[in-house]
């Protein structure tokens, strides 16, 4: 049985990732759990020895934030994180367990925090509340009951997190109503809209994605066009002296930046400097699912068995451009339209086309929806233990990768 892990942003007001939730399951050939009771102890120790090889990777120096089960209560589960980067969710139905209880009351006087789900301020749940350290509630509450939860939790000095966080609009609700932690896939929406794709920039991006695409790039053309552009000369630049710094030579040319980046380089660098000044409003997090979904398909593709691994750098760049969409059918399909990549590529983001299920399969892992990924796993032919190798290697690389975007 393999223990698979997931981790999902959890923001601050500002837009910024503050904490990771960590989302897992064990898996076997044909079945996924959820339910670790069933779980044999080797499997549990399998699961320790995981976080704790791959904990930096996972988490990267953020709060973790992870929903306890009894068993993992019982299993110390909590001796794997530093108390001040650990925020431990237990449900108040838990509290009811005697085992549970005091297992909490002991991580309280060791210093973790606690925190409660659904979990609004009323008389009727005093204890609760009062026992929490972290107050989570769906953005979707009333709004009265909302503003009277961040009231008394500000007074009480607890902390509160909106969850369930699907649009803008919630978000910036959230952030007036003074909510501490934001979850939710709203950061995850797309980031090219539609209205600005006459604007100048897009013009610049699309002209400059043509001539990567073209049969055969012309360096000195593509870098012609690049120098125009003081914004993109500063990023190309400031990346590749930061890539080449062990070299000891300083690089000041555009040209000579894109002979040592490549082609390849160039093109993801290309589409994520692009989407971030396409839409300046976008969390970072963005970026690094952009760069994070690109690399899991591409590595999906190479391990599967259904007969793409050779074309794995257009799965790579199905990956990037997935998050170049609209919010609607029809605002995706013309988001798409102008892209210069196969109609293969296009037709698989919107559902239909032969790298479909790679696409989910990476989407279902990135969302912690286990049953998905095991529909996905079968269908690709992807052993789970390959999985869950693959995602510690792409956070890897997302963290080597990750300054791309300047």
């Amino acid at each position: 049985m393999s223990f698979l892990v997931s981790k999902q942003p959890v923001f601050n007001p500002q837009g910024v990732t503050d904490a990771y939730e960590l989302s897992y399951c064990f898996a076997s050939h044909a079945n996924i759990s959820t339910d670790d009771e069933k779980v044999l102890q080797g499997e549990i120790e399998d699961a320790k020895a995981y976080l704790r090889d791959n904990y930096d990777s996972i988490f990267d120096k953020k709060i973790a934030y992870v929903r306890f089960s009894p068993r993992l209560l019982r299993e110390n589960f909590h001796e794997l994180f530093n108390k001040d980067k650990l925020i431990v969710e237990v449900t108040t139905e838990m509290l009811a367990d005697p085992a549970s209880l005091q297992k909490c009351m002991q991580l309280k006087r060791l210093g973790y925090s606690i925190a409660f789900s659904d979990l609004l301020y009323s008389e009727e749940n005093m204890e609760f509340f009062n026992f929490a350290d972290v107050v989570r509630f769906d953005i979707d509450s009333d709004s009265y009951d909302i503003a009277a939860t961040i009231k008394k939790c500000h007074e009480k000095g607890k902390l509160t997190m909106a969850d369930n966080v699907e649009t803008q609009d919630q978000f910036e609700f959230a952030r007036e109503a003074g909510v501490d932690y934001i979850f939710g896939s709203f950061f995850s929406k797309p980031v090219l809209e539609t209205k600005r794709s006459g604007g100048p920039m897009i013009k610049t991006f699309l002209q400059i994605l043509a001539l990567l695409y073209s049969p055969d790039p012309n360096i000195e053309y593509i870098s012609a066009i690049i120098s125009t552009d003081p914004v993109l000369t500063i990023k190309l630049l400031k990346v590749i002296n930061q890539l080449c710094a062990d070299k000891g030579n300083t690089v000041s040319t555009v040209h000579q930046a894109l002979v040592l980046l490549g082609i390849d380089r160039l093109k993801e660098w290309i589409y994520l400097v692009g989407l971030q000044r396409l839409n300046r409003n976008s969390p970072a997090e963005i970026l690094r699912l952009a760069l994070f979904r690109a690399r899991f398909c591409e590595r999906i593709a190479r391990n599967s068995s259904g007969g793409v691994g050779s074309r794995s750098m257009e799965i790579y760049l199905m990956g990037l451009i997935s998050i170049v969409t609209g919010t609607s059918d029809e605002a995706l399909t013309k988001a798409l339209e102008d892209l210069p990549v196969s109609e293969e590529i296009k037709n698989s983001i919107v559902g239909g086309g032969i790298f479909s299920e790679i696409y989910h399969l990476s989407c279902a892992f990135e969302k912690g929806d286990w049953e998905g990924v095991k529909m996905c796993a079968e269908s690709c032919g992807v052993e789970f233990d390959t999985l869950r190798i693959e995602y510690i290697n792409t956070l890897q690389f997302v963290k080597t990768y990750g300054s791309f975007n300047g």
